[in-house]
């Protein structure tokens, strides 16, 4: 049997990690812990990752990449819908899926708490989306203020976030997008 491919190993620590952090705090997340639920050796895993922010990050830009890739297949769909209200509408409601936002939560934690190299790749991965969305808004909106706007639907994702991750009940994100949309397209 040939030995597992590079990537394929790195992959499953991620998957692996990803999976663990949906049933326990990654605090209580060790190396070991890890390497024994994916059925490696600690020596494989110290190879790839030797510190478990580092695999925190990739899981975490694996995830923005994703978030990223998807929404410029989006909007530059010729076939999709891809006016300046449906963009932004696109935007707010990736902030409301369920999917990795304690991770993001933890990240964001982990970075205004001293982590200097998290908090460095985080902002770099900030500016990456805000001038991403900048862009796409300005080729809509040629006449707006596209860093604004930017800044506005990241800050206000985040904001979603938090309110969706708190489980606030007197929260409702799909009213809140809509109003949104509404408000910034007038």
């Amino acid at each position: 049997m040939a030995a597992p491919l590079k990537n394929n190993i790195k992959e499953k620590i991620l998957v692996t990690t990803a999976t663990l952090m949906q049933n326990k705090s990654f605090n209580d997340i060790s190396l070991a812990g890890i390497a024994r639920a994916a059925e490696i050796s600690k020596g494989t895993l110290y190879y790839y990752y030797n510190n478990k922010e580092d695999i925190l990050f990739d899981i975490t830009d694996n995830y923005l990449s994703k978030l990223s890739d998807d929404f410029i297949s989006w909007v530059e769909n010729k076939e999709k819908d891809t006016s300046i209200s449906r963009l932004i509408r696109y935007v707010l409601e990736r902030s409301s899926a369920k999917d990795f936002g304690s991770l993001r939560l933890y990240l964001a934690g982990a970075a205004v708490s001293g982590n200097e190299t998290l908090r460095q790749k985080y902002i770099e991965r900030y500016h990456y989306f805000k001038n991403t969305i900048r862009d796409k808004i300005i080729e809509r909106c040629p006449d707006s203020d596209g860093d604004y706007i930017s800044w506005l639907l990241l800050t206000t994702m985040d904001g979603i976030l938090i309110q969706n991750q708190l489980g606030n009940t007197e929260f409702d994100s799909k009213d809140f997008i809509e109003k949104t949309v509404l408000l910034i397209t007038k």
